[in-house]
């Protein structure tokens, strides 16, 4: 059974905290570990784009097995928010590790940062995808639920504003010269923050929607229903293009800062520069988040998806042809890449959940957390490609870790994956989003027709049966 009954101020904000502690260590691996393991560890580029491939890969083949088994999983707190707090401390350990530089020498450094990575990013799945859920299943309010998604990514981009602020002076402060002991140590504190902000979720949110108890379904029936979904297809790929942009983007960003706007001169101010660029884009996020919420609630989420996408892929363009020395002009423009990416963010969360009751309305099956899932392997998958491309460019463009002159190839091929590679990606997006069919009207329609399913089945179901399902329910027991 479930309800539609409005979240209040303080679950949605419970609810962004879920994601902020994901972020505050997912913005740190994508903002500065590529730098930090060419830069600071010593890893070539081409390797750090290998070991990404390969890592993610990985990871990104655990998700929907991960989904498969939180849908399975009964407890007092329900399917999901359990996970939250059982992987909360090894996820803070394991980020710490994953910075750390133990000299094992050349190949053993390289096969402790695939075992940490590896670790780190597992730990994340086992948190992230759980959570995810969750936003599913909060409410069957489709404006209230993209409400939540809108309080989620203002919450979590205050995060990577704390990240992107605070991490290098940080990094400067804890470790003075001894850069490698000021990014353990930074880590250490971000660590401590996500498990405060993930018990916090767990404690301040509800799961709602109770999918009803299967007893013969097998695994390879929920996802032979999952790739016939035809909109969770569409979804999928459109994760793989957005986390294509948004990964590529990160990665390249302190390369951009430190070399093209900087000349690879290490100063004081160069900190402080290089924090305030990194951060003038998440500052965009964070009022973006907040316009996508007021947006949402006046205009077709579908055409704002369309048209913002558009417009990142101007700017990007634009951003391409301006001098990184044109501060006064490259700044701006960051802040609107941030602001236009993360503004159509909770319609592409939203979708995901839309997707998922397009699907019980289709198929009579409600799997949550397959669902989320599947699309978390498309975003790792994209993270995988991302981050493998930028490794492998890098290397083929000639970069050289350190040296403050870098060849004419290798400053444009910098530019490129901060510009047009994430504009490629946002025009795939506005050609995907053609095919999307949940829109208001029709998901008003799913939601009667799903609402009327559940009375006609409490009316036929024997009264024993709700006691037998009321054992996966959620309190906060």
């Amino acid at each position: 059974m479930s309800t539609a009954r409005k979240l209040s101020a303080a679950e949605k904000i419970g609810f962004g905290m879920g994601d902020a502690a994901c972020g505050i260590v997912y913005s740190s691996v994508t903002m500065f570990l590529t730098y930090f393991y060419t830069d600071i560890y010593g890893l070539s580029a081409a390797a750090v784009g290998i070991m990404f491939l390969v890592t993610r890969v990985l990871d990104a083949i655990t998700d929907p097995l991960t989904g498969l088994v939180a849908d399975r999983v009964h407890t007092r707190w329900g399917h999901f928010r359990p996970w939250l707090i059982w992987f909360a401390i090894p996820y803070a350990v394991l980020a710490v590790l994953t910075f750390s530089t133990p000299d094992f020498g050349e190949s053993g450094k390289l096969l402790y940062a695939y075992i940490t990575y590896t670790l780190l990013m597992l730990c994340y799945t086992f948190i992230n995808i759980p959570y995810c859920a969750l936003g599913g299943v909060i409410t069957t309010d489709e404006k209230d639920r993209l409400s939540a998604q809108s309080y989620r990514f203002t919450i979590s981009s205050l995060a990577g504003l704390v990240v992107s602020v605070a991490t290098l002076f940080l990094v400067d402060w804890l470790g003075k010269e001894n850069k490698q002991f000021g990014f353990q140590a930074t880590m250490a504190i971000m660590g401590t923050l996500a498990v405060i902000m993930l018990f916090f979720c767990f404690f301040s949110t509800s799961e709602r929607v109770r999918p009803k108890v299967e007893t013969n379904s097998s695994m390879m029936d929920d996802l032979r229903i999952l790739l016939a979904n035809d909109q969770w297809r569409i979804v999928a790929v459109i994760t793989f293009f957005s986390s294509m942009a948004g990964v590529m983007r990160s990665a390249a960003t302190l390369y951009y800062a430190t070399y093209l706007m900087l000349g690879g001169i290490e100063s004081a101010a160069g900190t402080a520069m290089k924090s305030a660029f990194v951060s003038t884009s998440v500052v965009g996020t964070i009022i973006g988040s907040i316009a996508a919420g007021y947006l949402a609630q006046r205009y077709r989420a579908v055409s704002l998806f369309k048209n913002i996408n558009l417009l990142l892929v101007v700017i990007g363009v634009v951003m391409f042809f301006v001098p990184p020395t044109w501060l006064a002009v490259v700044f701006p423009l960051y802040f609107l890449v941030g602001f236009f990416h993360q503004m159509y963010q909770p319609f592409k969360w939203n979708m995901m959940a839309n997707a998922a009751d397009y699907g019980e309305w289709k198929f009579g099956r409600r799997i949550t957390g397959l669902s989320f899932s599947g699309n978390l392997f498309a975003l790792k998958m994209g993270m995988a490609v991302a981050g493998a491309f930028v490794g492998f460019s890098l290397g083929w463009f000639g970069y050289q870790a350190g040296n403050p002159t870098q060849t004419t190839l290798a400053t444009n091929g910098i530019i490129g994956l901060l510009t047009i590679g994430p504009s490629i990606s946002y025009l795939v997006l506005y050609w995907l989003s053609r095919f999307y069919i949940l829109d208001d009207k029709m998901m008003n329609q799913i939601q009667r027709d799903l609402a009327h399913r559940e009375q006609v089945e409490e009316i036929n179901t024997p009264a024993v049966t709700p006691a037998l399902i009321s054992t996966g329910a959620n309190n906060h027991g």
